[in-house]
Parts: C-alpha cells; sequence; structure tokens
C-alpha cells in the first residue's frame, strides 16, 4: 500500500512538474529581449494561477499550414491547457506573412466572444502594425486578465463593457444639450419685444420696381468611386475543430 501511494506521490509530481515547466512563451523568431520575456512569463504565470487559464505566445518567422490549423495543433500537441477541458488562448504571430492568430480552447471558446474578440484584436494589432511585439502580447495578456476578471463574476465582455467609455461621453452630451434646450426656452420667453422680420415697414411705397425677372439653375455632377478596402487587415473569428479532433475558437488575420 505504501509503495502504490509513493508511486503515485511521484506520478503526480512528475506530472506537476511537467505542467509548470512548459514554456508559455516560444520565440522562435527572436522578437522579444530575455527582460522582455520575463516580465511577459511573470504576468502570465500570475494570471494563470488566479484563473486556472493558460495563455501562450508563439512567434514563427514562417509556417508550413494555415495560421489556424498551426495555432491549433501547438496548443494542442505541446500540452497546454488547464483543468480537463485544457482552458486557454495562443497568440500565434508570423513574420515572413504577417499572419496572427488567437486560438482559444476549453472555456476561453466562451469567454471570448466576439466583442471581446474586436477588443483582443484592436488592442494587439495595431502594435503589431508597429512593429512592436512586445506591446501586443502585454496588450494580449492584459485584455485577458480583464476577460477572466468579468467571467470570474458569472458574466461575459460585451457591449456595455466595450463601449463604457463611450457611453458615458454620450449621456454628458445628451445632459448638456438638453440643458441648452431649456435655457433657450427660458430666454425666449423673457424677451417682450419682437425684431422685425420683414423689410415692408422701412420701404416707402413704390419706391422698388423689379423689371427684370429670371431664374438661373446651377447643375453639378457628383462621380463616386468605391474605396478599395485593405484585404490583408481585417481577419475572421469562430469556433472550428483542430486536426486533432479537439474544438478550438478564436480568429485572426494579417497585419
Amino acid at each position: 500500500m505504501k509503495t502504490k501511494l509513493l508511486f503515485l506521490s511521484i506520478l503526480f509530481f512528475f506530472f506537476s512538474v511537467q505542467v509548470f515547466c512548459l514554456d508559455r512563451i516560444v520565440d522562435n523568431a527572436g522578437l522579444l529581449s530575455i527582460s522582455e520575456k520575463t516580465e511577459l512569463t511573470y504576468l502570465i504565470d500570475s494570471i494563470s494561477t488566479a484563473y486556472n487559464f493558460d495563455l501562450v505566445i508563439v512567434t514563427e518567422t514562417s509556417i508550413g499550414d494555415s495560421p489556424m490549423n498551426y495555432a491549433d495543433d501547438f496548443f494542442d500537441n505541446n500540452g497546454y491547457g488547464l483543468g480537463a477541458d485544457r482552458d486557454g488562448c495562443l497568440f500565434l504571430q508570423v513574420t515572413g506573412s504577417r499572419d496572427y492568430w488567437f486560438s482559444t480552447s476549453g472555456r476561453g471558446e466562451k469567454i471570448l466572444n466576439a466583442y471581446a474578440f474586436q477588443k483582443l484584436e484592436t488592442d494587439t494589432v495595431k502594435y503589431l502594425k508597429e512593429g512592436n511585439s512586445y506591446a501586443a502580447f502585454r496588450a494580449f495578456i492584459m485584455d485577458w486578465e480583464q476577460f477572466l476578471s468579468i467571467g470570474a463574476k458569472g458574466r461575459n465582455y460585451n457591449f456595455f463593457s466595450q463601449r463604457n467609455l463611450v457611453m458615458v461621453l454620450i449621456a454628458w452630451l445628451a445632459a448638456f444639450g438638453i440643458g441648452c434646450i431649456i435655457v433657450f426656452i427660458w430666454k425666449r420667453g423673457m424677451n417682450l419685444v419682437r425684431p422685425q422680420t420683414q423689410a415692408a415697414a422701412y420701404i416707402v411705397p413704390g419706391s422698388l420696381n423689379f423689371t427684370v425677372k429670371k431664374d438661373r439653375f446651377l447643375y453639378s455632377t457628383v462621380t463616386k468611386t468605391q474605396r478599395e478596402t485593405d484585404s490583408s487587415s481585417g481577419g475572421s473569428f469562430g469556433g472550428h475543430i483542430s486536426s486533432s479532433g479537439r474544438s478550438h475558437g478564436g480568429g485572426g488575420g494579417r497585419y
């Protein structure tokens, strides 16, 4: 019995070490300095411990597959994901083709809804376009901390979370507009003398005669040309099944 318990303890210890020794930042493209990688790793470990959720960052110069398949397979085949459902999200950047992809697994599929994906994409891709991968990866981690914090309260990131600042600004502008209308009405009610809006009172009868009347019309031609959009920006979003048969979510595109 003691031998069996000892064997199970060793097996559990080995499995735990294997999980916690996983490198969650695989910088094969060499985009990060040692200090940047250390800082990002610390942030990821803190979030993983607090929310039991795995965050992974992978950079490559080129890949021989689609970004979606590569990200899904990298997550599945390298043992990432915490809990029974392997909860987590992997952020892939491919410098050669300028592709990016977010692959979610387990709880991450539900958390990263359309609104959360839009925020995540906006906050990270702007830095990728500037060539600042460190800032993009940090934004990725911070956004997920916000998503997980909201999720821990039983809610999901939604329209109101995304538009909170905008809605506050709109509310202030609406209040200001209503106030201006009320003041204007009060002011008009206090004006007892009305200004003359017609010139008849100031014209001597018979002093103004029109002898020529002519109407002139101006014509203009407006030509509209559809503006071409950058097909390399923006990306797709949705759920799918990876080559290993596991369900994944997320999305991506090109920067």
